[in-house]
C-alpha cells in the first residue's frame, strides 16, 4: 500500500442519517466500511425528523430503533390533514401490521447512529474529513481524495452526503434540481397537537403547515413559504403571522408564533432533486444524494433506508457493478411512486389554481368516503406501495370526484380536466423512463453475465 493510502471494501461519504444507516447495512454483509464526515459535529442545517414504519422496520432489523428511542425518539400513528382553518382533519393512520413511525430531533439522532454505529466492527467513522476529488482508474472510482491530500481506496464509494451531494457532481449525474419554496422551522414546547401521536398538516394558507411530535412536549413546525413571500426575518414573522396563523387551532397557534417571534428560528430552500442515474463503474448514491422531493410527505429517511437495504442485498454476493446496476434498477422501481405522490399532493395542497382546488375538494372527499381510499393513499405515502400504476389509479379516482363536483362551472371542470392531464402525462413520462432504464440495466447485465 502506498504511502498516504489507506483501504477499505467501501467508503461511505457522509455521516448522516443516510450515510450511517448505510454503514451499518454493509458491515453487517461481512464488509469493511469507511465513513468519512466533512463537518467534525453535526450538519447546522435543518434535515429531516420524521421515518415511516417501513423505515422504522429496517432500523429494527439493523438493530438501530433501540438507539434512536434511547436518544429522544416518539411513535408517530400516522398523520391529520385539515382542509382548512376550522375545518375537522381527516384521520390518515397507518395500517396496524405496519407498525408505527418515528419522529426524533435530527441532531440527536445522527449522534445516536454515530455513537452506536461507529462503534461496530469493520465500521471506521472519521470526521471532519471533506472529500474534494474521486480516484479513478480505467474507467472506474477506485477511491477518493481527501482535503489535506490522502487517498482513501475502496472496492466501491457510496456517496450519501445530501441534495447538494458533491460526490453526484464529481461523478458527472447532473440532476433537474427545482426551487419549490422556503421552509420556516418553529420549535413548540408545551401545548399538545390535537390528534397526540399524530403528524399533522394544516392547509388553507399560502402552503401547507407540516407539524409532528419528534420528543417529549416537543412539536416541530415546518411552515411552507412561497418563493414570492418577502425576504428578511421581520417581514417573514409578519409573513408568517397574517397569512398562516389563522390555518392552525390555539393554543397551538399562539405557541406557535411566540416561537416565530422570539427565537431566532430556523429557514432553508426547499428543493426537489430529480436524477436519471444513481451509480456508475464503482460508485452509487443513496438517500437525499440520489434524489428528493418535497418534504411535505417525509419520505426522505424512509427512501434512504430503502436505498441502503437494497444496496446490502444485491452487494451481497459480490462487490461488482453488476449489483450497481441492479441497485440502480430497484431503487427508481422504489422512488417513483414516491416522487409522483409528492409532486401532485404538494400542488394539490398548495391549491393556487381552479383545477388544484377542485382536485383538493375532491381528495377529501375520496378520503372521508372510504377506509380503503385512506389505507391506499397512506401506503403510497409511506412506501407500502411503491408502484406508479396505484398511483395512477388513485389520482384517476380523485380527478373523477373532482369532476362530478365541479360538473356546474364549466370553467372550473376545465381548469381541472387540463390540470389533471398535465399531472398524468408526466407520471407517464417518468413511469416509461424507468421502464426503458430498467430495460437497458436487464440487457446490460445479460450480456456482461
Amino acid at each position: 500500500m502506498a504511502t498516504g493510502e489507506m483501504t477499505s471494501d467501501v467508503v461511505v461519504v457522509g455521516g448522516g442519517f443516510a450515510g450511517m444507516a448505510c454503514a451499518a447495512a454493509l458491515s453487517a454483509r461481512g464488509l469493511s466500511v469507511t465513513v468519512l464526515e466533512s463537518h467534525l459535529g453535526h450538519d447546522p442545517r435543518f434535515r429531516g425528523e420524521l421515518i415511516h414504519p417501513r423505515g422504522v422496520r429496517s432500523l429494527q432489523a439493523l438493530g438501530l430503533k433501540d438507539a434512536l428511542v434511547a436518544a429522544g425518539g416518539v411513535p408517530v400513528k400516522g398523520f391529520a390533514v385539515s382542509p382548512a382553518a376550522g375545518v375537522d382533519p381527516v384521520l390518515l393512520p397507518y395500517v396496524n401490521h405496519w407498525g408505527e413511525g418515528l419522529g426524533i430531533d435530527h441532531h440527536a439522532m445522527v449522534k445516536a447512529l454515530r455513537r452506536e454505529v461507529g462503534s461496530r466492527p469493520r465500521v471506521t467513522l472519521r470526521q471532519g474529513q471533506p472529500v474534494t476529488e474521486l480516484l479513478e482508474e480505467g474507467g472506474r472510482v477506485v477511491g477518493v481524495k481527501l482535503r489535506d491530500g490522502e487517498a482513501v481506496r475502496a472496492r466501491l464509494v457510496v456517496g450519501a452526503d445530501g441534495r447538494q451531494s458533491r460526490v453526484r457532481k464529481l461523478l458527472g449525474l447532473e440532476p433537474d434540481i427545482t426551487l419549490l419554496s422556503y421552509t420556516v422551522v418553529a420549535t413548540v414546547r408545551g401545548p399538545k397537537l390535537p390528534w397526540r401521536g399524530f403528524g399533522h398538516v394544516f392547509l388553507g394558507a399560502p402552503g401547507p403547515i407540516l407539524a409532528y411530535p419528534y420528543g417529549d412536549d416537543l412539536i416541530r413546525m415546518c411552515i411552507d413559504v412561497p418563493l414570492s413571500a418577502p425576504r428578511g426575518r421581520e417581514p417573514m414573522r409578519a409573513y408568517v403571522r397574517e397569512h398562516f396563523a389563522t390555518c392552525v387551532p390555539s393554543p397551538l397557534r399562539e405557541a406557535m408564533l411566540e416561537s416565530v417571534e422570539g427565537d431566532p428560528f430556523e429557514g432553508c430552500a426547499t428543493h426537489s432533486v430529480y436524477t436519471k442515474a444513481c451509480a456508475v463503474p464503482g460508485a452509487v448514491l443513496v438517500g437525499d444524494a440520489g434524489g428528493c422531493s418535497h418534504p411535505l410527505t417525509a419520505t426522505g429517511m424512509t427512501a434512504a433506508m430503502n436505498d441502503v437495504e437494497v444496496l446490502a442485498e444485491e452487494l451481497f454476493q459480490g462487490v461488482n457493478d453488476a449489483a450497481l446496476k441492479r441497485y440502480q434498477q430497484r431503487r427508481y422501481r422504489f422512488v417513483r411512486a414516491r416522487e409522483l405522490f409528492t409532486e401532485a399532493l404538494y400542488e394539490v395542497f398548495r391549491a393556487h389554481d381552479p383545477g388544484s382546488e377542485s382536485l383538493k375538494e375532491g381528495t377529501f372527499e375520496y378520503w372521508r368516503k372510504s377506509r380503503r381510499a385512506r389505507e391506499v393513499s397512506m401506503g403510497i405515502l409511506s412506501g407500502e406501495d411503491s408502484r406508479p400504476r396505484t398511483f395512477v389509479a388513485e389520482y384517476a379516482r380523485v380527478t373523477g370526484l373532482s369532476a362530478l363536483a365541479t360538473l356546474p362551472d364549466r370553467r372550473r371542470t376545465r381548469s381541472l380536466l387540463s390540470t389533471s392531464l398535465m399531472r398524468l402525462n408526466r407520471t407517464v413520462e417518468r413511469s416509461v423512463s424507468t421502464w426503458v432504464q430498467e430495460r437497458r440495466t436487464r440487457l446490460a447485465s445479460r450480456s456482461s453475465a
